[in-house]
């Protein structure tokens, strides 16, 4: 890092001004005091924090912290702007991550997602040079590779967010806000900022590596487990999934173990009879939950479980019995904030409620009983989305009423116990989550033949999110790639589309879970699935052209036993691309791993749209 960088670094960030929002109003420190609230900052240890004490004499609504900076003609950070980029990072991991420029807007997102997608929509605007991220943003001198990167590392009561705005000369506004979403502070009551922490290093992924260890060391990371392979019902079966499938894939994985060693079997969606009951089965599962989970466990396998927790379904029993148990709107009666099948409306828990509490406790004691050793939790961020809704604890931020529930089903499924997190808000999940999805799903096509969005399931955006979100992996938590799948039946993805995604999956690392009907699977699609299992997370990969594309085409692993180097050159585009080859220093030459054929590691090469080239670096 040289010392200008240095410096510059350092000047932005002793220069930020700190703030407070009262009841929808944002204050400085003098203006805070001169209302009777005593907002102060400190140091804990290398990151930053506020505390505001309530010394107004009257219950105000916290909005949240804000740490910030502007000067106009990159006076907060000045890089020209063609060599500056912003990396934002994504709320959930459906939520678009990567780099931006000068010029850019910030990602398309289809606007019936968007509150699923930022933890403050309101704010979105799609101008050219507004960004905006969760959890971290990070700017970088495409040149030379510096870069500074911001982040929370504290991430248990509130949500972190970002914005900036850049003009020709680098960046000219910036905002690092520690989100409290209106939670009561009482008079006389003190709250505390999340943690905000900066990194300077000489690349984009070596400031996200430092700032994932400082995360997960604060957060407590859970590291029990080796990276889980198994098989899942969902992206063959879907919400059809019946019992005799699941008996039907238990048997032949049974019948080839030497060939596919898997541990997990993993029901997913379809089995419940309403959202919110989920220990009652649909007609297609006549012998139940346990019983199947029995089942699983006499053929050799472990039993897995999805789950929705927090949504509740409108003909549930559970919504029936405990309406009150429901983030609640002015009129106190149930939020429906999303939607289901056949037009069904979804409710919340209300994560703060100490009932719902103990229903997630006892629910996942339950199941552990009942012989699931994993569980996956998904559209877990609908746990957050409230609207004009109201917790049953007043002082309960978003983020703290969804940690309570995530504590609480913890403490029900055990610490031995397997929890993979999905559709989430990467931050409340870590400490808690042993597993964490990185991607949006993975689709039996290439991309819908419709207008696509930059959060919307394809092949090219699940991909994206793999390698930008592989700093993550063992930091925080074991990297979920999603599934993989190779079959000719019920999906439209071509051979070299499945080559590709084999060697995402390959290179991303973390689980490997396989979900095809194996017993139609043809030979050479089931050659792709079986060269994962003795590469499954064998390799730390980055993205060496995370600042020159928005679409990663090289993928540099490292083997984590031997060293040994793997290049993966991919073309998520339409046409053919002509890519240029990394400098890797004391290496020469280039293995391709399908035809043996060695390539200079010089110049550039041609990849072929929708197609992967795979080479072993010497």
């Amino acid at each position: 890092m040289t010392q200008r960088i240095e410096s510059e670094w350092r000047r932005l960030v002793d220069g930020l001004v700190c703030e407070i929002n009262i009841d929808d109003s944002w204050y400085g420190v003098d203006d805070a005091r001169a209302r009777g609230f005593a907002l102060t900052a400190a140091l804990a240890g290398d990151a930053r924090v506020l505390t505001v004490i309530n010394q107004s004499g009257r219950d105000v609504r916290l909005g949240g912290f804000r740490w910030r900076a502007s000067g106009p003609g990159g006076g907060v950070l000045p890089v020209p702007a063609e060599r500056l980029r912003v990396y934002i990072e994504g709320w959930t991991m459906a939520s678009p991550c990567g780099v931006r420029k000068y010029g850019d807007s910030d990602f398309r997102y289809n606007p019936e997602y968007l509150k699923f997608a930022m933890c403050a929509p309101e704010e979105y605007s799609g101008a050219s040079n507004h960004f905006h991220a969760e959890h971290a943003m990070a700017f970088s001198d495409c040149v030379s590779g510096e870069t500074l990167l911001a982040g929370f590392i504290s991430s248990a009561r509130q949500f972190g967010r970002f914005s900036c705005v850049l003009d020709a000369q680098g960046v000219a506004e910036f905002c690092a806000v520690s989100d409290c979403s209106g939670a009561l502070l009482g008079a006389g009551e003190t709250v505390v900022s999340e943690e905000l922490a900066f990194f300077a290093a000489p690349s984009l992924y070596a400031a996200q590596c430092r700032f994932a260890e400082c995360w997960g060391a604060r957060m407590h990371a859970r590291k029990r487990f080796a990276p889980p392979l198994g098989w899942c019902s969902w992206y063959y079966y879907f919400a059809k999934v019946r019992e005799e499938d699941i008996l039907e894939n238990v048997r032949w994985f049974a019948d080839h173990r030497e060939e596919f060693p898997i541990e997990y079997i993993q029901l997913d969606d379809g089995y419940q009879r309403a959202l919110g009951d989920w220990l009652v089965c649909n007609e297609k599962f006549p012998h139940g939950l346990r019983w199947l989970a029995a089942a699983i466990k006499r053929a050799g396998f472990k039993p897995a479980l999805w789950l929705a927790p927090f949504q509740v379904e409108d003909n549930s029993e559970l919504l029936r019995e405990h309406p009150d148990w429901m983030i609640q709107n002015a009129q106190n009666a149930p939020c429906f904030p999303a939607s289901w099948r056949e037009g069904h409306k979804v409710a919340i828990l209300d994560g703060s409620n100490p009932a719902v509490q103990d229903c997630f406790r006892s629910l996942f004691k339950t199941l552990r009983e009942w012989g699931f050793d994993y569980v996956k939790l998904d559209f877990m961020v609908q746990g957050t989305v409230c609207g004009e809704g109201h917790f049953w604890d007043p002082r309960a931020t978003r983020a703290a009423a969804f940690r309570k529930g995530l504590e609480a089903i913890r403490e029900g499924f055990g610490e031995d116990g397997f929890i993979l997190g999905c559709t989430a808000p990467f931050g409340q999940m870590v400490g808690l989550v042993d597993g964490e999805r990185v991607s949006t799903d993975i689709t039996p096509y290439w991309a819908p033949d419709r207008e696509c969005f930059d959060e919307a399931p394809t092949v090219p955006n699940v991909c994206r999110n793999i390698i930008h979100h592989a700093y993550m992996n063992h930091r925080l938590w074991i990297n979920d790639p999603d599934t993989h799948i190779a079959r000719t039946d019920n999906n439209k993805l071509s051979s070299d589309e499945v080559e590709l995604w084999t060697d995402a999956v390959r290179l991303g690392g973390g689980m490997l879970l396989f979900s095809d009907r194996f017993a139609t699977l043809v030979p050479e699609r089931a050659a792709f699935s079986k060269s994962l299992i003795a590469d499954q997370d064998q390799y730390e990969s980055r993205p060496v052209d995370a600042l020159a594309r928005p679409f990663p085409a090289l993928w540099l692993g490292r083997h984590r036993g031997t060293g040994a180097l793997l290049l993966g050159v991919f073309n998520l585009s339409d046409g053919v691309e002509r890519v240029d080859l990394p400098a890797i220093p004391g290496k020469t030459t280039l293995r391709e791993r399908k035809n043996g054929r060695e390539v200079p590691l010089a110049g550039a090469i041609n990849v072929l749209p929708h197609c992967v080239r795979l080479f072993d670096v010497r």
